[in-house]
């Protein structure tokens, strides 16, 4: 018998062995990008996971989805919202086709497939989501305040306003889920519990109408209006009989009033509404909401801005405000306010968190001065550890890498009686050192402790190369932008904090290697799409609009981004949403020309900036040719677009349009003695080459012109913000790589030789990192667009433009014999993608590269050596899951799996 046993015992242990080794596993199961979301809105979310398998050539030939209200009849294979059935089809990306969804559902659901051979897998793991507040009626809660706006046109603000609401539970719980939104920002509490770990909370949107006065740059506002709700499960934070929620309201976005150089942009003072569903467990069910029987205060935020800083006084504290028990008879009723115009939204982009703390250096300067430096710019803000008497006061001075506070400060006044801790609630700062000043309170070098704020968004590329000023480069780039993540892409996390549209769209591409932009993009283009004009079509240079310069290469970012997001992950949700809106983009660019067919004007009484941080911080190409040149470029991407989406005639008016365009781009800027655009800069036959406006059969002679001015330079660039990514793209398509990494890796002005100095480790507004008397922001991400061309180029990781979504890729690696090695990866939606070369002691150059399981590429063997091509020691051609291409050899076909090529010297 036990002889009997350990043979069973062994055969299980093969055969589990066996099936790991042999089978496909389902792993990372995802709804509308996020895992087992507690909110989704979407009538058809996408339902998503990824295969693994150590074998190559494995991919699915069959799914079946089983979708579930309930959990038990899901593990009995039952789905009473949808069984798919067996669906012959390699997508693991999948629009929910089951029955309707209705608020507040939550819904189970796991998958199944079936691989080449038509073999089955193992059922997935459960995963789930829940459905949101789908219908305005679903709102049982009023929006409530403290006050109403007494003084619209002044820039007053008041203490922040606390809201309190007792109630008692009757019977045992099951589930109860509580959904908010508190403009400006919010803190909630339950039970003297902080809920979630979120903060500056809610992500800022297009809130509300609002009376726009005294604007810097005209905006006709015919925008549409959002308001992001969130939503927290709370059972576990409820007592069984008596609870209290608490919530403390900040100014935020909503009622920003300390910056007005744009104009007077706010929209009302704070206001919230807040509804908790309760499921009791004998089914029935109660809803508590924000009402008039809430009560409410102000305490010790005397003033909270985001630009300004906050002002805390510990004197005023209010004690267990938030907690059962507490005596709230000064506190008064609130008001029944206005509701926001804007449509009540789920938030499904990631929360803005305290991401990591930073040390510092400590220096006493004198009696009442003391420094912390920090050894990067952190955009955050800092946690004080104190001891004083009462009414102390300690005042915190945030000052950027290039030596300016722009206004940041904190002032926290003591209560005494033993150490104390604060941190701010609705403010950031970026800042590089802190000057603490404090007369009386004891500062040591404790006392500070720095925490970086930023959004939540998952790292999706890493990349790394012998040279270490492209290191550095990439590691700026992912500095700066966490410093301007936070519910948006901020162009500076400091000096004006706006979203600009032209900044997003020329760092969209970088953007999409190196984090998760799933979610975040596509809530950008729906800032940008509110931010429009529904009447003339015009869109602003900054979403949610907050004034700013800019032209159309600024609004083009409307068409731009939905294009790359569709490149990269294969989802036309963007393109079908907003076509109609990006049709009126190029519709409302070709009312803004002149007789001659080009782009000279946008708005009323606006200006256009062109090629903007060229090296010597002037327009030095005509804005009218980078109007015009984009005017062409988006006129061909929604062409494309509209070719997607089956809109044949639309396609075939704009194939025209384009063709007009082109012509008269060339007859107004181009040389045909020369071959240079307008007088020759960089930047004018770059776009030219990237757009593709360039005369058929004038190609090669325009390139070479760029070549010269190229060689004037000494090689550097005298590229802005928009040419410079496009410049290494015309040089390594057209094959100079060579060239585009010799631009790369100047060490002088102009390039990027200053990040090679350890003391600057973010990117700069321009390329010596002056600017006017406001200052230039060395935190800026717009020069980070070059980071694509570290995946697209020197590793070769490509999207492949005839199968968006990575299921099909290139590597297509471009060798640089200053090179020593390259690696990046890139996590595409079916998993990791990674391409990894270097040259070895034999001058042979080895090439590594991973195709996650469901998918395939085509590798562009470099042009090396003998280019005799060996895979694992073998001759390609002898290689199973290999195909190389009759016509062009260089060119070969993998499936899945890991590969380990080496091309002969």
């Amino acid at each position: 018998m036990n002889r009997f046993i350990g043979t069973i015992s062994l055969l299980i242990v093969f055969s589990s062995c066996i099936y790991g080794r042999d089978n496909i596993r389902i792993v990372n199961l995802l709804c509308d990008n996020m895992e087992a979301p507690i909110v989704v809105e979407s009538q058809q979310p996408l339902l998503q996971w990824q295969l693994i398998s150590e074998k190559r050539g494995k991919k699915q030939s069959a799914y079946r989805i089983i979708v579930s209200g309930n959990l038990k009849q899901l593990h009995k294979g039952k789905g009473d919202y949808w069984d798919s059935g067996k669906i012959d089809s390699s997508e693991s990306v999948v629009k929910y086709q089951g029955k309707q969804l209705s608020s507040e559902s939550q819904l189970y659901w796991k998958v199944m497939v079936w691989d080449e051979n038509n073999t089955p897998s193992k059922w997935s793991d459960v995963s789930s989501w829940g459905m949101g507040l789908l219908n305005a009626s679903d709102w049982k809660a009023k929006w409530i305040g403290q006050t109403e706006d007494l003084y619209p046109d002044s820039t007053l603000t008041f203490p922040s306003p606390y809201f309190r609401k007792e109630f008692t539970l009757k019977k045992s719980v099951r589930k109860a889920v509580v959904y908010i939104c508190g403009l400006g920002f919010y803190e909630m509490y339950f039970n003297g519990n902080k809920i979630g770990d979120q903060v500056l909370a809610p992500a800022v949107t297009n809130y509300d109408k609002r009376t726009l006065k005294k604007l810097l740059y005209h905006y006709d506002d015919q925008s549409t209006q959002r308001v992001l709700y969130n939503v927290f499960d709370v059972t576990s934070s409820l007592c069984k009989q008596h609870n209290v929620i608490g919530v403390v309201l900040g100014n935020g976005w909503y009622n920003q009033r300390d910056r007005i150089v744009e104009g007077h942009m706010w929209y009302d003072v704070p206001k919230m509404i807040l509804q908790l569903e309760i499921e009791y467990k004998d089914g029935t069910k109660e809803t508590i909401v924000s009402d008039q029987s809430w009560k409410t205060t102000t305490g010790p935020i005397l003033h909270d801005a985001i630009f300004s800083g906050e002002v805390y006084d510990a004197r005023l504290e209010l004690g267990s405000w938030n907690q059962e028990g507490y005596d709230d008879s000064t506190w008064k009723s609130v008001l029944s306010v206005r509701p926001p115009t804007g449509t009540l939204q789920a938030q499904t982009i990631p929360f803005n968190k305290v991401m990591q703390t930073v040390d510092t250096q400590f220096k006493q300067i004198n009696d009442s001065l003391y420094t912390f430096t920090l050894p990067e710019t952190v955009s955050g803000w800092c946690e004080l550890s104190v001891k004083g008497k009462a009414g102390d006061l300690v005042k915190l001075r945030f000052i950027s890498d290039e030596g300016l506070s722009y206004g940041q400060e904190d002032t926290y006044i003591l209560k005494g009686g033993g150490e104390e801790k604060w941190e701010p609630k609705f403010t950031w700062h970026a800042f590089k050192k802190v000057e603490v000043v404090a007369e009386e309170a004891e500062i040591l070098a404790q006392s500070i402790s720095v925490k970086s704020i930023y959004t939540d968004i998952r790292n999706t590329g890493s990349f790394e190369c012998s040279n270490e000023l492209f290191n550095h480069i990439c590691q700026a780039y992912d500095r700066t932008m966490h410093a301007n993540f936070k519910g948006i892409i901020s162009s500076d996390p400091h000096r004006e904090r706006l979203a600009y549209t032209g900044d997003g769209q020329v760092i969209t591409e970088s953007l999409l290697y190196s984090y998760d932009m799933t979610r975040f993009l596509s809530k950008f283009v729906d800032d940008i799409s509110d931010a429009s004009n529904k009447v003339t079509g015009y869109v602003p240079h900054t979403a949610p609009f907050g004034g700013g310069g800019g032209g159309p290469a600024w609004g083009s970012a409307y068409v731009v981004i939905p294009w790359a997001h569709f490149r990269h992950y294969g989802d036309t949700t963007l393109l079908h949403e907003h076509y109609s809106g990006m049709k009126h983009w190029v519709e409302y660019l070709n009312t803004r020309i002149d007789d001659k067919g080009i782009v000279v004007r946008e708005e009323p009484n606006g200006w256009c900036l062109g090629e903007w941080s060229t090296p010597n911080n002037i327009i030095e190409i005509p804005a009218s040719l980078v109007n015009t040149a984009y005017f062409y470029h988006v006129t061909c991407i929604v062409a494309d677009i509209a070719n997607v989406l089956n809109k044949h005639t639309d396609e075939k008016n704009l194939r025209l349009l384009a063709q007009t365009i082109k012509k008269n781009f060339n007859t107004a800027f181009y040389n045909e003695t020369t071959h240079h655009y307008w007088e020759g800069k960089q930047g004018a036959n770059t776009l030219a080459l990237a757009f593709g406006l360039v005369p058929e059969g004038k190609h090669e002679e325009v390139f070479a012109a760029l070549l010269e001015l190229l060689k004037k330079t000494n090689y550097h660039f005298d590229t802005g913000i928009l040419a410079t990514p496009l410049l290494l793209k015309v040089l390594t398509e057209n094959g100079r790589t060579d060239l585009a990494y010799r631009l790369m890796n100047q060490r002088d002005f102009p390039g990027y030789g200053y990040l090679a100095d350890k003391k600057n480790n973010t990117l700069w507004e321009t390329w010596s990192g002056d600017g006017n008397e406001e200052g230039c922001g060395h935190c800026h991400p717009m020069f980070g667009s070059v980071v694509a061309w570290f995946y697209n180029s020197l590793a070769g990781i490509k999207p492949d433009r005839l199968c968006p979504g990575m299921k099909h890729f290139y590597v297509e690696p471009k060798i640089v014999s200053d090179l020593k090695y390259c690696r990046a990866s890139y996590n595409s939606l079916y998993g990791k993608i990674s391409s990894e070369w270097k040259i070895d002691e034999s001058g042979n150059l080895n090439l590594k590269i991973e195709v996650p399981a469901n998918t395939s590429a085509t590798v562009v063997v470099p042009d090396w050596g003998s280019r005799t091509v060996l895979e694992s020691g073998n001759p390609v051609n002898n290689v199973r899951h290999i195909a190389i291409d009759k016509v062009n050899p260089a060119r070969i076909e993998v499936s899945s799996g890991a590969y380990d090529f080496v091309i002969l010297k």
